[in-house]
């Protein structure tokens, strides 16, 4: 698919690691600059912009920055479960809004706004699989020696988190939890793209933790590595997504199951890597960034003819919005037979 004129927006410069680039990246490589896509570092005056067929804004965090973009115009509203007040106050100037959590857009509709449930994703780029990575002419010069042998038995990598205002999940009691329980683990509050998907790739679980019930970038990313993802259940959204526990990931609730669903990783490799593979197929061929730019064009183009309704639990009108899959067939040798196409039901986790 390539994408048509876009004026993308956002301000990076707190964080330039999240979904606006990631965005923008996969906008890039579907041809958008090619036909008038520009990058506009937010806030840029209107007079400065060029022509486009509709602008976008990508939820940068800044919520410091007063909102105002030409029109046509769409927003991506990536942190209303941090910071919905001010997200629900820009959203009165688009035409249509999507917002990543679906509690999120549901909340923006009662209230009239015309939002829609648009989930975060993975971005093959730089969320690369072992296979991706082995074959890259870089290969041993971001991986070192140590490659991407399985190392470590947990990986987090995210930033800390401790609950103290009594709403989010205390990141830090978990971790402390699973970390005592388990051999070797690694983690960092500060790694992104390859680096992060290199830590991951050599564990045997990535471990995960929404901050408030969210369905996280990491929900996604993990299954785009190709490592089996341990995180958990109670995230808003996966089951409409079509995602299943113990087939695409292993979930949990609790500090404690949260110990036995890694443990149960560790005892069970042909399943982990079985589940792993099953979860990569499924991003890669329905969840990329690719598919929700795709989305977004998608609405933009019918808007003038009202298709697009006032729902907030609107998903993907297709499993791949005109955008080619990136699964990646080749896999790690794991020291055990691990055949996903001859597989049992045994391989799934009751």
């Amino acid at each position: 698919m390539i994408f048509p004129s876009i004026g993308f927006h956002y301000n990076c410069d707190i964080r330039d690691n999240g979904t606006p680039r990631r965005m923008w990246d996969a906008y890039c490589r579907h041809q958008g600059r090619e036909n008038g896509g520009v990058k506009y570092r937010r806030p840029t005056p209107a007079e400065e912009m060029t022509e486009h067929d509709f602008h976008l804004f990508i939820d940068d965090g800044r919520d410091d920055i007063p909102m105002d973009l030409p029109g046509p115009n769409a927003a991506w509203m990536v942190d209303t479960h941090l910071g919905y007040d001010t997200r629900k106050n820009w959203a009165e100037k688009f035409d249509i809004v999507y917002c990543a959590q679906q509690d999120g857009a549901e909340e923006m509709s009662k209230s009239g706004i015309n939002a829609h449930w648009l989930p975060l994703a993975c971005h093959p780029n730089v969320d690369p699989s072992f296979g991706e990575l082995r074959t890259s002419p870089a290969y041993h010069s971001i991986t070192g020696t140590a490659g991407l042998r399985q190392e470590y038995d947990v990986v987090f990598v995210g930033f800390l988190n401790d609950g103290a205002d009594g709403v989010g999940n205390n990141r830090v009691d978990y971790l402390d939890t699973v970390f005592g329980a388990v051999d070797s683990f690694w983690y960092n509050t500060n790694c992104f793209f390859q680096e992060a998907a290199i830590r991951y790739l050599r564990g045997r679980t990535g471990f995960n933790i929404s901050i408030k019930n969210d369905l996280n970038m990491r929900f996604f990313e993990v299954m785009s590595y190709g490592t089996c993802l341990v995180t958990n259940r109670d995230v808003i959204g996966w089951k409409e997504l079509g995602f299943e526990e113990g087939v695409h990931f292993v979930g949990y609730e609790g500090e404690d199951e949260a110990v036995g669903a890694v443990q149960w990783c560790l005892d069970n490799p042909m399943q982990r890597e079985l589940i792993a593979r099953t979860g990569h197929r499924k991003v890669r061929a329905e969840h990329t960034y690719a598919h929700r730019l795709a989305r977004i064009c998608e609405d933009m183009s019918r808007s003038n003819a009202q298709i697009v309704d006032n729902s907030g639990d609107t998903l993907q009108r297709s499993n791949n919005n005109g955008v080619d899959s990136e699964v990646d067939e080749s896999w790690r040798d794991v020291g055990v037979e691990v055949a996903a196409s001859e597989e049992s039901e045994e391989g799934v986790v009751g």
